[in-house]
């Protein structure tokens, strides 16, 4: 197994700048991640502050990590953590089902591998923890995988309709999961690896109540040996150490609405699209309601919940607060600051969308007393079965042509190196002579009557038709009698392109797993590859 690095001029967006040109955008940050240092800074600003609520969270930690087996990694960093000068690398990500598209495992092998770079650097305590957004009630951004039928790339839903309840406590149909995963496996080719897959991950389902729960026993089959944590941002145990917050939160909701939109309108101004579509009423939290997740708005020094007739003065949400803080959740702009509050974060790993709303929340984050969190690109991947690095070989081709969109273009040129017939040159000229031919005729019709004008027209139409006709059954038939050649561009485009989309978004976990082994993101572990914010190629 090998890797190699994309060059970084080949991103797009915001990440392009902060990767490439960080002196541009550096007026966003608090931290500049590319100088060196910044990890010590960043850990003496950390060491100014207290985190007295750090052994009350160590405790859920161990309570919510007990019940796992193979733990013992996780408890020995959850034991670190307690240190009053352990730091975090934090990520998160949606419970998608089987853990999602690819990129959620790259996020977590992001923290795994800067917990240990940055331990070593500054010689103190960093663990690796990952948020599972269990408040999300957004299911059908989490139901669904991607599945290969033939050459195509088809959703497989499982069949659970949206209530509106969080992912944390959103009950997972049985029945209508083992469904799920009979079909998913019998789309998977069988493999030395499928069955071991298929126990491990009919355990989980046995076990897991929640859409959380499932996806934090596979994550955690997968990255167990690294001591991985994770936390449920909807845990209401979780919630009661968080109250303090959600009370500044709500105190200061009228600044907190000027400086986010300060903070977007800044972004805007350099050039890039708005990461945060909202109105300037929104107070960046929600609130559930008869089992509901709502969001909270703001105007006139009164709070309302969406799409209710429910309202608070801050007095009366605040006191809320005090008796039902499990009713109470962040969204994406102030779950960054209860981020910060809660843990001691080193640093967060974004990926290219959260980098961009991150961007955003300086002026945020002042408002509070706190710098903006140093942001980590993550780890970006595309991962190359043998087949298709057989094909690459074979033709001295390299994979970061397809993973960038241009696999087409290397095919056409491929196919038109492999004949001599000038069929589209040959049409032309038909076309264009029998144009030039029937046009006098056309005329003499069209002078004779008008209905006979309208038949010419069709009787054009029909010639120059059967011409594309005969082209496009000529270039049929090339391209049936170069088939073996042209489906292995074909196959080369289906896994490294899928979907004409990043592979990392379109292919879950379990793809590569059952291609590589179970033990394959801690094999990669090892290689211990770089966070430059180039996209990086694994050979498998």
């Amino acid at each position: 197994m090998r890797f190699e690095a994309l060059d970084t001029r080949r991103l797009t967006g915001f990440l392009a700048e902060y990767v490439n040109q960080p002196d541009q955008c550096s007026d966003l940050f608090s931290y500049r991640w590319k100088t060196n240092g910044w990890e010590q800074e960043r850990s003496e600003d950390l060491a100014k502050r207290s985190f007295s609520h750090r052994q009350a969270l160590c405790r859920l930690l161990e309570a919510r990590h007990a019940p796992l087996r193979k733990r013992e990694a996780c408890m020995d960093n959850i034991h670190k953590l307690k240190q009053e000068n352990a730091l975090v690398v934090v990520a998160g990500q949606q419970a998608g089902l089987m853990t999602g598209p690819l990129y959620t495992a790259y996020k977590a092998m992001s923290v795994i591998l800067l917990a240990k770079q940055y331990e070593a650097t500054l010689n103190q305590p960093v663990v690796p923890l990952f948020w599972i957004a269990g408040e999300d009630h957004d299911l059908d951004e989490v139901r669904y995988v991607h599945y290969l039928k033939g050459d195509m790339w088809k959703k497989l839903m499982l069949g659970d309709e949206p209530n509106g309840e969080a992912a944390s406590t959103k009950v997972l149909p049985k029945k209508e999961l083992d469904t799920f995963l009979a079909k998913l496996f019998a789309s998977l080719p069988e493999t030395s690896y499928t069955n071991t897959l298929k126990a491990m991950v009919t355990q989980a389902a046995a076990t897991a109540g929640t859409y959380t729960e499932f996806f934090k026993l596979l994550m955690h089959e997968l990255f167990y040996r690294e001591g991985l944590l994770f936390l449920d941002s909807n845990d209401p145990e979780l919630r009661a150490i968080e109250r303090p917050f959600f009370k500044q939160l709500i105190r200061k909701v009228d600044a907190l609405q000027e400086c986010q939109a300060a903070g977007e309108a800044r972004f805007v101004e350099k050039g890039y699209p708005s990461p945060i579509a909202t109105e300037k009423q929104n107070a960046h939290l929600f609130y559930t309601l008869d089992g509901k997740r709502r969001r909270l708005d703001y105007e006139a020094g009164r709070f309302y919940v969406r799409e209710t007739e429910r309202q608070f003065t801050k007095e009366e949400l605040l006191a809320e607060v005090d008796s039902h803080p499990q009713r109470f959740s962040n969204n994406v702009v102030t779950r960054p600051l209860m981020q910060e509050w809660l843990l001691p974060t080193l640093a967060f790993v974004a990926g290219p969308g959260e980098l961009a709303y991150w961007a955003t929340l300086k002026d945020v984050f002042a408002l509070f007393d706190y710098k903006l969190t140093p942001i980590i690109p993550r780890l970006s991947a595309t991962f190359v079965p043998c087949r298709v690095e057989k094909h690459l070989r074979e033709r001295k081709e390299a994979a970061e042509t397809y993973i960038l969109g241009e696999g087409e273009k290397l095919k056409e040129a491929w196919l038109a190196s492999q004949h001599s017939y000038p069929v589209a040159q040959r049409a032309q000229a038909a076309a264009e002579a029998i144009e030039a031919a029937h046009l006098p005729f056309r005329e003499l019709a069209g002078e004779i009557s008008p209905t006979l004008k309208k038949m010419g027209e069709k009787n054009r139409a029909f010639i120059q038709g059967q011409i594309a006709f005969l082209k496009e059954r000529m270039e049929r038939e090339i391209r049936e009698q170069h088939q073996v050649g042209l489906s292995k561009y074909d196959e080369a485009m289906t896994w490294l392109h899928p979907k004409d989309a990043p592979q990392e978004r379109i292919l879950h976990s379990f793809i590569l797993l059952n291609t590589a082994g179970i033990d394959i993101f801690s094999r990669l572990l090892e290689k211990k590859p770089p966070h430059t914010g180039a996209h990086l190629v694994f050979y498998v």
